[in-house]
This record gives C-alpha cells, sequence and structure tokens, in this order.
C-alpha cells in the first residue's frame, strides 16, 4: 500500500513538471522580452547591453 501511494506522487509529479514545461516560455525569449522585446520594458544599461551581446553570439553559435 505504501509503494502505491509514492507511485501516485512520482506520475502526478512527473505529469506537473511536464505541464509546467509547457506553460513556461523558453528562456531566451524570457530573455528577450525582458530587454523591451515584448510587454515588459528594462531601461537600457551596460549590462543589459552585455546581455544582448551575449544572446547574439549563442544564435550565431546555433546557426
Amino acid at each position: 500500500m505504501k509503494s502505491d501511494l509514492w507511485i501516485v506522487f512520482a506520475v502526478t509529479a512527473g505529469f506537473l513538471g511536464f505541464q509546467m514545461g509547457y506553460a513556461l516560455p523558453p528562456m531566451q525569449e524570457v530573455g528577450l522580452s525582458a530587454f523591451g522585446h515584448g510587454d515588459k520594458h528594462v531601461e537600457e544599461s551596460a549590462e543589459a547591453d552585455a546581455a544582448m551581446e551575449q544572446f547574439k553570439e549563442l544564435e550565431n553559435l546555433m546557426k
């Protein structure tokens, strides 16, 4: 009986984790939307510029 309860917990946790993966946007889109390409806007700063350069470099590596 105890092992059946843990199986239910494991299946439920796996299913919820899978659903959360589809509910949250990919990390690259989250980063880009924080720099003014989405609904949110962050003031331009040296840190924001460095982060955008890093995204561009990663994007070029993916090509």
